[in-house]
């Protein structure tokens, strides 16, 4: 499962076919990263010489090959001093070991940054999804992370370093499992993750679901498919001044008698996404007349952002941080700007914003939380958007300050 220069390059021109036809490109990842590996044949060979050969835990001064074993190797399979030893003996001290076999090295590093360019040009250019089946470390996440759009699957964490080696590291056992440094759980709630499903059944499911907004390529229109709700019939959720759920307010919602009220979007045709993250506003995707667009709308119900306890502080502990409906946080004005990004490269999707906005929230902690910088992100995003946008205000609904100057850059 490891990436060496052949599945480098493979995966290179993979990804090329698919943006240079304009294709979308999926990526199924499940993976242990760049291969990294040791010239089997050169093992037995190497020699060391210990500072004290009596405790070898007080280290050693180099390693170094005998002279018949170094004439016994190929040219350049490693780069060495020769030296004469205090006792007369002709050694080779190692500077670099190449090895014979290419493909184990540092190469797979190159190739590894060759993809992962591929793959951010690729998110430029056509619509890229990626499905974590398994899991998926260094270059195999942040392949992930580079597609942007990411489905990940219960038993699937992204990681960078596994959790034995972080405990190697800290010197103590913190972590217990990878799904504490990259699982659902972590990955959900930071907005890498936008939907979460329990087995690759679903999984599939959720490809072809996702596809089912996304043009044939990226010189086409979204698929239009016949309406299942009349265009001119009423829409039965009426939004108030009280917090109310906004997700009625687009799919409509079933009651408790069994009646059903309808909303914005026609029936079953609503998707969340990043719905662990930035809870003040809610995004997905949804047809109008069976026309799919993309969607951004504003959580007027007081919400909690959970921080998660580290592990390898002893000190930490969860932190839920309160925030308020109508209001742009940092996590929030982030997701806004990023679900903008998404529908416009590959998905080109006419995109509504149900602009219902008291304002940014410019309190200290989230002033350094870098709102400024996020805000100003929504109007980078809307300037380049290449489909209409509407901006639509509901009933009871209000568009303040800078909210307003953000979606009307």
């Amino acid at each position: 499962g490891s990436f060496g220069v052949d599945e480098d390059d493979f995966f290179f021109k993979a990804s090329e076919y698919a943006r240079k036809r304009g294709l979308p490109r999926i990526y199924i990842a499940c993976n242990s990263g760049a291969r990294i590996g040791l010239d089997e044949k050169l093992k037995p060979q190497f020699k060391v010489d210990w500072v004290n050969p009596e405790n070898p835990s007080q280290g050693f001064n180099h390693l170094y090959l005998s002279e018949e074993d170094y004439n016994g190797l190929a040219p350049e399979t490693v780069h060495a001093t020769r030296t004469t030893s205090a006792d007369g003996e002709v050694r080779y001290v190692l500077n670099d070991v190449i090895g014979d076999v290419h493909g184990i090295g540092v190469e797979n590093l190159r190739g590894s940054g060759m993809i992962a360019g591929e793959t951010s040009r690729a998110y430029d250019e056509v619509f890229t999804l990626s499905y974590v089946t398994g899991r998926s470390v260094g270059i195999g996440a942040y392949l992930v992370r580079l597609g942007q759009r990411t489905i990940q699957m219960i038993n699937g964490p992204l990681i960078l370093t596994g959790f034995m080696a972080l405990n190697k590291l800290l010197g103590r056992d913190v972590y217990t499992s990878q799904d504490q440094l990259g699982g659902p759980e972590i990955m959900l709630p930071n907005g890498v993750t936008h939907e979460v499903v329990s087995q690759d059944q679903d999984g599939a499911e959720a490809i072809i679901r996702w596809l089912s907004f996304v043009p044939r390529d990226v010189w086409s229109t979204p698929p239009i498919l016949p309406e299942t709700d009349p265009v001119d019939r009423d829409i039965g959720f009426m939004p108030t001044k009280a917090p109310y759920d906004p997700r009625d307010m687009l799919a409509g919602v079933e009651n408790q008698d069994g009646s059903w009220t309808s909303g914005f979007f026609d029936r079953g045709s609503f998707k969340e996404y990043l719905e662990g993250w930035g809870k003040s506003v809610v995004v997905g995707r949804a047809r109008l007349g069976g026309i799919p667009m993309g969607i951004i709308a504003v959580e007027t119900r007081l919400v909690d952002r959970v921080i998660p306890a580290d592990p390898a502080n002893p000190d930490s502990g969860e932190v839920l941080e309160p925030q308020a409906g109508q209001v742009w946080f940092p996590d929030s004005a982030f997701k806004t700007a990023q679900a903008i990004e998404d529908f416009n490269r590959g998905e080109n999707l006419p995109l509504i914003v149900f602009a219902n906005w008291r304002g940014f929230s410019g309190g200290t902690r989230d002033m350094f939380g870098e709102i400024l910088k996020y805000g100003s992100m929504i109007v980078d995003a809307l300037r380049t958007y290449r489909h209409p946008v509407f901006i639509y205000l509901p009933p009871n609904g209000e568009l303040r300050g800078g909210a307003w100057v953000v979606v009307d850059p």
